[in-house]
């Protein structure tokens, strides 16, 4: 595939698909893009402890990649990822599911621009420990193209150095997207999402790597990608602890898999809960869409509504899916 800000990009897996006759399952998955490469490991159980509805999922991943402006391709930081990750799935209901995750990561921050700079686990190694409980309740029709129904669900993250994390925090994010089928061929969709992190202990800041950023074609489309929120020297994303986001669009199919949209995006990123204002950042744009099995292809024009003195006055987005 091709996107706006990851330029060409694929990915290629084998899989073999029930080990020992008991449906278990091995992938071995790589991805590759101008900016990352991810290698993947992940191995499957159905029934944990041999227990019906209770399946298990184990990654241990590899990634290396690089932060850059997504217009002049200035360096931002590089990084390279270690993780291992085990997570259990339980269906309170058909359409309800819980989850809990255990993951260790241990990541290298490279070649940091001083602006990015806010802390010093910024830069360097460091190991983060942590446990992530999370709820999702899906209505969707269809996961891949929906057009009625939603989407909710919270996910928290706790990391600490009780179970031997360098750093520690709370962070918990949140989504509620519905779909709503208005005539046929014209599909109304909104989302609401947020993000809040606190950190305790001896940690100062919030890690580079676990910040949150908004700007590109799946959050706010009228800016670059992670170039909406605070900056720092030579106007370099820093990202912050809390963000809002908020998105609805019309998608309105035409004919033979064509179709358009027109958007409302507006968020923003605040570096810390003091800084909450009532200021979102807003902007409005149209799109095409060309449909495939998989969801659409598609570009995005933002224009921005409240734009400050020096910044564009919208951005042109190509990529595949669906926004939100």
């Amino acid at each position: 595939g091709y996107g706006d800000y990851e330029k060409f990009r694929g990915s290629f897996d084998i899989r073999y698909r029930n080990m020992g006759g008991q449906n278990r399952q091995v992938v071995l998955r790589a991805e590759k893009s101008s900016v990352d490469e991810k290698y993947i490991l992940n191995y499957k159980e159905p029934w944990l402890f041999n227990r019906r509805g209770l399946p298990f999922n184990g990654f241990l991943k590899y990634e290396k990649g690089e932060s850059v402006n997504a217009d002049t391709r200035e360096l931002y930081y590089r990084f390279a990822k270690l993780s291992f990750v085990s997570e259990i799935e339980i269906e309170l209901s058909r359409n309800l599911k819980a989850g809990l995750a255990y993951e260790y990561s241990y990541s290298d921050t490279t070649d940091v621009a001083p602006g990015a700079i806010i802390s010093k686990d910024d830069t360097g190694t460091l190991g983060i420990s942590s446990f992530s409980p999370s709820l999702f309740y899906d209505l969707r029709d269809n996961p891949f193209d929906p057009t009625s129904g939603s989407i909710n669900g919270i996910v928290l993250k706790f990391a600490s150095k009780a179970y031997l994390s360098e750093v520690e925090f709370v962070k918990g994010t949140f989504q509620s997207t519905w779909f709503f089928l208005m005539k046929k061929g014209v599909v109304f969709a909104v989302s609401l999402k947020g993000g809040l992190a606190h950190v305790f202990g001896d940690s100062e800041e919030l890690p580079l790597i676990e910040r949150f950023f908004l700007g590109g074609r799946s959050t706010n489309r009228g800016y670059l990608h992670d170039m909406l929120g605070p900056k720092g020297d030579d106007d370099i994303p820093t990202g912050g602890n809390v963000f809002a986001l908020l998105n609805s669009e019309f998608r309105i199919s035409v004919r033979k898999g064509l179709g358009f949209v027109v958007f409302l995006d507006g968020g923003n990123v605040w570096q810390v809960i003091e800084d909450i204002n009532h200021e979102l950042k807003y902007s409005v744009g149209t799109g095409l869409r060309y449909r495939t099995p998989v969801g659409p292809v598609r570009i995005d024009y933002g224009y921005k509504l409240n734009r400050e003195e020096g910044e564009s006055s919208g951005e042109l987005h190509f990529s595949f899916g669906h926004a939100f």
